[in-house]
């Protein structure tokens, strides 16, 4: 293969179809003609110009293309989106992966957006007779407008209305050596020429159709544009824009679905538009989460730009809430948009997933994809919570959520403060609480009957959570050791001694009736103290001296468990439990100040 005898320089921004185009025009050969010389176009792909190509090409071809046109191998790689590879997650997804490369509906359009003003060229030679360049950046999806000119991209053809949607050419008619770059290829729909006999459409991009106005796109829209070709641009983290596109994909997404809950994010003329493209993609009861972006550069600006309105939104996982809950009637965990989540969960930034998390139980994992729940919060430990919410914890920032369900609502509570702190599942931080999963829930998940007692979504409750949490954090000099109290206390209950001499503490009751002081109530005065020490709840106290009862007479005891629990706990108790609670308090707070100090607890006899 000879190089050819006449060749073009690249345009700055230029694709590998615009040039082939201006290459093909300048020369009179067809577009399929050079790439075939160039080896681009062989085997399956010879009769067409496969889509690929704008993705990556093999060093056999670029080496080839090189030579036949006289560029350098960096030169021809530019021609293509490879450079943006680790900026925009659908060109990385779709190299990685074994399946059409167009399958992912935000990797890019075949059939570009235009600027019918780029198109005319400026007035140098070789712009005059072969046309402006097609930008590559009108191939992405995130590209709505020309900032150039000010003016948003074109969709389609003005002349013949094509192409209305995706098309599976790269380059239509490629093997026509007739038509300009700046002319449209698509073939003309006559219905009865015959497919050798049909001609191209040919009408003129480069200048705007009869009586067609294009509306302007607004400063704020030009503004973020340019934010969103800065973050294409090499100046920024790549890591950190591949997350931004990834996070703007799945909001898009569910702004459309949820609409028109963004109506007040949009100006009327964009609302307008965007209602006329929803109503037609979903029907009047439908609610998929179509993961599609619009071709429509306005309604695609629209979108855009309320999903960037949402995700820097300081309440982000409340906004999310509210959008899901106006397009899905059922538990947000099972929507089609979680779904769409869960697949780009690796990608999307950790604000995002964060945000998402009391909606959708989406979350990072640690180890792979198979590993376990990472932790969210380094602010405060596990062993820092009390199994059972500290009432003071639980008034300031819970009890409004409370309903009929406190004691259930402080334990949910504790269970899910661990678990943000050492990661894992449920099951894991109610075990590192020593909360037995057969005897009590723990878990709030979606529960319907629970949010409608409760006055309150999840959203609500994990902000508050969030909120306490961050108190937790602001003050370690608070901190307590309640696993320490817990593992000082496992197997523990009042040994006879000490009981006989916080009996010696009580005053004496008047009258002939004296109340019993077996080792029931010692069991019981053990649970007591117990959850005064290690704020638990008394559910999980150990139980050692019933455990070495008879069975008639640990079932005689259960009997009564409930009796003298409420006793030693109601606001209001009667004298002799009154003072009995007094006195087992001054113990508990004796024994704990033993236990923090590191020095060995009371044993059990």
């Amino acid at each position: 293969m000879h190089p050819l005898p006449r060749s073009l320089e690249p345009l700055s921004g230029e694709s590998l179809v615009s040039y082939l185009l201006r290459l093909s025009h300048r020369l009179g050969l067809p577009p399929l003609h050079l790439a075939r010389m160039a080896g681009l176009a062989n085997g399956f792909h010879r009769n067409r110009i496969s889509r690929k190509l704008l993705l990556d090409l093999a060093p056999s071809q670029v080496e080839g293309f090189a030579h036949l046109t006289r560029l350098s191998p960096q030169e021809v790689t530019q021609l293509t989106l490879l450079s943006w590879r680790d900026r925009y997650p659908p060109i990385v997804r779709s190299l990685n992966q074994f399946q059409r490369t167009w399958a992912d509906p935000w990797l890019f359009l075949s059939s570009p957006r235009f600027c019918t003003s780029c198109l005319v060229g400026n007035s140098t030679t070789t712009q005059r007779l072969h046309g402006g360049p097609w930008h590559k950046s009108w191939h992405l999806p995130v590209v709505f407008a020309c900032l150039r000119h000010e003016q948003f991209l074109e969709p389609f053809c003005p002349h013949c209305g094509r192409p209305s949607s995706g098309s599976e050419f790269l380059i239509p008619r490629a093997n026509d050596n007739t038509l300009h770059p700046a002319q449209c290829r698509w073939t003309s729909a006559e219905p009865h020429a015959k497919k050798r006999m049909s001609r191209a459409c040919g009408g003129w991009l480069n200048e705007a159709g009869p009586h067609y106005v294009q509306p302007r796109p607004t400063a704020a829209s030009l503004g973020f544009q340019q934010a969103i070709l800065t973050r294409l641009s090499s100046s920024a983290p790549a890591a950190e824009t591949a997350e931004y596109f990834t996070d703007l994909r799945v909001v898009a997404t569910l702004i459309s679905t949820s609409w028109p809950q963004a109506r007040y994010l949009m100006d009327t003329a964009s609302a307008e538009k965007v209602d006329v493209y929803v109503r037609g993609r979903h029907g009047p009861h439908e609610r998929q989460a179509r993961d599609a972006p619009p071709r429509d550069p306005i309604v695609c600006a629209a979108v855009l730009q309320a999903a960037d309105h949402v995700l820097a939104a300081e309440d982000l996982s409340g906004v999310l809430s509210q959008f899901i809950r106006a397009a899905f009637r059922t538990s947000p965990s099972h929507t089609p948009w979680v779904r769409l989540l869960a697949r780009h969960e690796n990608a999307c930034s950790g604000r995002l997933q964060a945000a998402a998390e009391p909606l959708t139980r989406a979350f990072r994992k640690v180890g792979g994809s198979q590993g376990i729940r990472a932790p969210i919060r380094d602010d405060y430990r596990a062993e820092h919570i009390p199994a059972f919410l500290q009432h003071d914890w639980y008034q300031r920032h819970l009890a409004r959520f409370s309903g009929h369900a406190p004691k259930f609502l402080r334990r949910v509570a504790a269970v899910q403060l661990v678990q943000w702190s050492m990661g894992g599942s449920r099951s894991d931080a109610a075990a590192f609480l020593g909360i037995n999963p057969n005897r009590v829930q723990f878990k709030v998940a979606s529960e319907p009957r629970f949010w409608a007692q409760a006055g309150c979504d999840p959203t609500e409750l994990d902000a508050a959570l969030r909120q306490l949490a961050s108190e937790l954090g602001a003050h370690p000099h608070l901190f307590v050791d309640y696993r320490r109290r817990r593992e000082a206390l496992r197997g523990w209950a009042l040994d006879r001694t000490t009981w006989i001499a916080l009996i010696n503490e009580m005053q004496p009751v008047p009258g002939s009736i004296r109340p019993d002081f077996d080792d029931r109530k010692r069991q019981e005065a053990s649970v007591f103290v117990w959850t005064q020490v290690t704020q638990g709840e008394h559910l999980f106290a150990p139980r050692t001296i019933a455990a070495r009862q008879p069975s008639n007479v640990r079932r005689r005891w259960a009997q009564r468990r409930s009796t003298t629990w409420f006793q030693l706990t109601r606001p209001d108790p009667l004298p002799h439990y009154a003072d009995l609670r007094r006195v087992l308090g001054d113990y508990a707070h004796r024994l704990t100040s033993t236990i923090d100090s590191g020095a060995a607890s009371a044993g059990e006899s």
